[in-house]
């Protein structure tokens, strides 16, 4: 059995979910052959693929840092493009230059299955299907919807053989943008399976060396880090609630220093941990009773697999404000709409029994923590054996 799993570095997400489904299926299914390749950073290296590769890695992460309203705009816009128009745009600056290497990546290794981890994968899947060529059709090909939202452009990636969404919320927007809900299969965010694992809070705690007796608040930025944490972390300061921090800053060595030097300062009265890029997240999640920061659809799925409530940051580019409207209305996160008010916020969450399990019982609904194993077994099987 021969996997191919097309990926995306516009961020960790979309690399996220293909390391998950890689791991699940490496240890699963041990004859299974996995290569991952991402459209732009792999194969030819021509200035098409180079500028391509830029927009959606550096590009993205400026635009949402220094104009994010201005970013967030053209989101909305694109999400109600008139599906009938030809995406011309798009497919000169994304599609085009990553074609012929994915062809040729397909022609050669022949897969037997392909999980397209991003929407421009399965644009070039269908494309190659509608084409005629014989590789692309005989795999079976598999996408997912990666936030509670469905992503601009979804309408041309109807060539798939599965789309995988976290909820059935978005049958009626997956009918309009001309997808057969046979297709449609309900399965989750496939995030790594630690993530669905138990860890005892106080032996999290203790693991990381945090206070027992205290709550923890986790603030977390992004594999990259994103938005005013800093501001944040001394607005706490107001809090009356009594918890200590957990900050995880990622790759924003700059915040991480920041945070350190106020710590050092005495400007901060919370206990707080300051730390960078980590890879126990899993375990820092145990260990804390709330998130604070950006949510995009592996960070949700990861934390509710924990049972771990949310609460949203100011700043929220693309599908991460759509993401805290469908939770919001769900009363299965709260958000932080003011940065000077975000105090308020924390301390109601801590001083609301009946929110708090309210947003409980909302998360368990919504969490699907099975998700890599279910799409996994999907891809190899063609078919899922659900767990109760």
């Amino acid at each position: 059995m021969k996997l191919l799993i097309l990926t995306v570095s516009a961020g960790e997400g979309h690399n996220s979910m293909s390391r998950a489904i890689s791991n699940y299926i490496k240890e699963a299914y041990k004859d299974a052959e996995i290569k991952q390749v991402d459209l732009f950073k792999d194969g030819d290296k021509t200035k098409k693929k180079k500028r391509a590769n830029w927009m959606v890695n550096d590009g993205y992460f400026t635009l949402v840092k220094v104009a994010i309203k201005l970013a967030n705009g053209q989101f909305e816009k694109l999400k109600n493009r008139d599906i009938n128009k030809p995406a011309k745009t798009l497919r000169k600056t994304f599609i085009t230059p990553a074609t012929p290497y994915i062809e040729q990546v397909v022609d050669e290794y022949k897969p037997d299955a392909v999980f397209c981890a991003h929407t421009f994968a399965g644009i070039i899947m269908t494309d190659l299907r509608n084409k005629g060529n014989q590789n692309a059709l005989n795999a079976r090909v598999v996408t997912v919807v990666s936030d509670y939202d469905v992503a601009p452009y979804t309408e041309l990636l109807t060539g798939v053989d599965y789309i995988v969404t976290p909820s059935d919320d978005f049958d009626d927007v997956l009918i309009n943008k001309g997808f057969d809900l046979s297709k449609r299969i309900t399965l989750g965010i496939p995030v790594q399976t630690k993530f669905s694992k138990k860890i005892d809070k106080n032996t999290a705690k203790t693991n990381l060396g945090l206070d027992l007796n205290k709550k923890t608040v986790m603030m977390m930025s992004g594999g990259v880090g994103f938005g005013n944490i800093a501001k944040l972390v001394l607005n706490l300061n107001k809090c009356k609630s009594d918890f200590q921090i957990v900050c995880v800053c990622g790759r924003n060595e700059k915040l991480k220093q920041e945070l350190e030097k106020l710590k050092s300062l005495g400007k901060i009265k919370k206990d707080i941990y300051v730390m960078g890029f980590v890879n126990n997240v899993d375990e820092i999640m145990s260990a804390s009773d709330v998130l604070i920061g950006k949510i995009g659809g592996v960070a949700i799925a990861e934390a509710f697999n924990k049972f771990l409530p949310i609460i949203a940051n100011k700043k929220l580019p693309f599908q991460e404000y759509d993401n805290m409207v469908y939770l919001k209305e769900r009363n299965a996160c709260e958000y932080i709409s003011n940065n000077s008010k975000a105090y308020e916020v924390v301390d109601k969450f801590f001083m609301d029994q009946e929110k708090y399990d309210l947003m409980q019982q909302q998360i368990k609904k919504i969490r699907r923590p099975n998700a890599s194993k279910d799409i996994g077994d999907l891809l190899i099987k063609g078919e899922v054996e659900r767990t109760k």
